[in-house]
């Protein structure tokens, strides 16, 4: 056993750290990972706690509360698979250190287990800030004295614990599949970008989904329930945390065979299986091809769009914001009458500025930028040797978040405003804000990827999942948005211009201070990496 938690506790390094032998104090490490840490226990316990505080005051009086594990539960589970299962691919399978902890005197299996039980702690830490404030939420609510005893907490520990085992094989399945397509397919990206884009399709059919059964909760609760039968496991784990102790052991043992059957399972190939990866991986990587761009900064920007669109994980973490902000203005055009419809029943709701706010929030989520630099790895001193200056350099790559996020912000500024129906003059300026917004979003992105960078991860997976600067790419602006609507409230008490006016201040003054010091300091901040 010490062995098996020698090499788990350097799994977890790997999971949520960088190497420990290049640039960067272990404190920094450190508070990136926990960092990483806090934000996933953070949307747990924001999903959890919202979601079944308002299931439970329409679910309590019917004495359904069932329902809210069914849901927490599924909520849980793809949660996980969505934290987890590319971040597989790179920890399990993919991990530089493989080669050396392979060739030391311990079994495969047990380099696989302690691999895999690195995902399951992270799983774990997701469905403790998901189960626990559905749990609690029960116990307030819940007017048939279910969560009064000490055996509902002790079987909520147990679903709580065991949930994680069945989320773990799943992620580790789907990430061995997504590995085994980028060692396989010619064009490795293209083979995990439709394994990403079918679960993400599936993703969206089921929250489509759940918000109809939502709408019939009150009137047909046990409906709903009798027509989940297709999540056998989630009703078994829902009914024994209410009490029935059969159910609850068949969810653990639903749980615990799959997780044991993919540790003992894979760990007898897990050599074989690195190996075939990696040598698939080293033949593609040094393949020599023609530079088809004319001049320096068409070939860089071409280089940053081959990544991007070349890299899954940087495709599909960084640019879902720009896809859900086109989709959203196509949905408000399609849907047209049905938003007339609901806004005529909100009357007196400012419509441009809660237009602008959820643009924001989905421009907020491009984070393009702030990665860009860290993604170059120890390989940055090769762009650095480029004939091009270091304030070239850091435009061309903000300009390439420009460059897809102008359009993206055009397009769904549009067809938002004729959907909703703004005045001319307010749809020019909804579009005008949000593309000053896109401007400071992307000037902010890459100073804080100069001020933050992670040149030393094992993949792009830690970078982009992990990292303090892409964090703070999404975060802060999303934190400017809520400023800016406090500004628009007070601002709404003082005059009507000022509401307006307030706001796009703030946005104008940051705008003007993101591209100065990326003007100015910012050559100096990448010769300094």
């Amino acid at each position: 056993m010490k062995k098996f938690f020698a090499l788990l506790k350097v799994s977890v390094k790997s999971m949520l750290l960088t190497s420990t032998s290049a640039q960067g104090s272990s404190r920094k490490k450190a508070a990136t990972g926990l960092g990483a840490m806090a934000l996933i226990a953070f949307l747990g316990l924001y999903l959890s706690g919202f979601y079944s505080f308002m299931l439970m005051e329409v679910l309590a009086p019917v004495h359904m509360e069932v329902l809210v594990f069914i849901f927490m539960g599924m909520g849980a589970l793809i949660g996980g698979l969505l934290f987890t299962t590319f971040a597989v691919k790179g920890v399990v399978f993919g991990g530089k250190d493989n080669d050396l902890l392979l060739s030391m005197p311990v079994s495969s299996t047990m380099l696989m287990a302690s691999r895999v039980s690195a995902i399951y702690l992270e799983n774990l830490l997701f469905s403790i800030f998901v189960l626990g404030p559905a749990g609690a939420v029960c116990a307030f609510l819940t007017q048939s004295g279910v969560g009064h005893s000490l055996m509902f907490w002790v079987r909520l520990l147990i679903a709580v614990f065991a949930l994680p085992l069945l989320d773990t094989a799943l992620s580790v399945l789907f990430g061995a599949l997504v590995a085994f397509l980028s060692a396989r397919v010619s064009r490795g990206a293209l083979g995990q970008n439709i394994v990403m884009a079918v679960y993400m399709v599936a993703v969206f059919w089921f929250a489509f989904n759940v918000n109809g059964m939502l709408e019939e909760l009150a009137a047909n609760a046990a409906g709903i329930k009798d027509s989940l039968s297709w999540a056998a496991p989630m009703l078994w784990m829902a009914e024994g945390i209410m009490g029935d102790w059969g159910l609850l052991l068949a969810f653990a043992a639903c749980c615990v065979v799959p997780f044991a059957l993919v540790v003992f399972g894979l760990g007898k190939v897990y050599r074989q299986a690195v190996t075939a990866f990696a040598a698939r991986s080293a033949r593609n990587d040094y393949k020599l091809s023609a530079q088809s761009a004319s001049g320096q900064k068409k070939a860089l920007l071409m280089k940053e769009a081959k990544r991007f669109f070349g890299t899954p994980m940087y495709f599909w973490n960084s640019g879902i914001g720009l896809m859900m902000l086109v989709a959203m203005g196509v949905a408000a055009i399609v849907m047209q009458k049905d938003i007339q419809m609901f806004l005529g029943l909100m009357e007196g709701i400012p419509l441009m500025p809660l237009a602008a706010l959820m643009m924001g929030l989905c421009l907020s989520m491009c984070a393009i930028a702030a990665p860009s630099i860290s993604l170059e790895g120890r390989y940055l001193w090769i762009l650095r040797a480029a004939p091009v200056g270091e304030k070239d350099l850091l435009w061309i790559k903000t300009g390439f978040e420009l460059l897809l996020s102008v359009p993206s912000t055009v397009v769904a500024g549009v067809c938002i405003s004729l959907a909703i129906q703004l005045p001319l003059w307010e749809s020019v300026l909804l579009v005008a804000v949000m593309l000053l917004f896109s401007v400071c979003h992307a000037a902010f992105g890459m100073l804080v990827g100069l001020a933050f960078p992670k040149l030393d991860s094992v993949n792009e997976t830690v970078v982009l999942k992990q990292s303090l600067a892409v964090c703070l790419g999404m975060f802060v602006p999303m934190g400017v948005l809520g400023v800016c609507s406090l500004l628009y409230w007070l601002g709404g008490m003082v005059a009507g211009w000022a509401a307006l006016a307030f706001p796009i201040a703030l946005l104008a003054v940051c705008t003007a201070v993101c591209v100065s010091v990326l003007a100015t300091r910012g050559p100096a901040m990448l010769r300094a990496l």
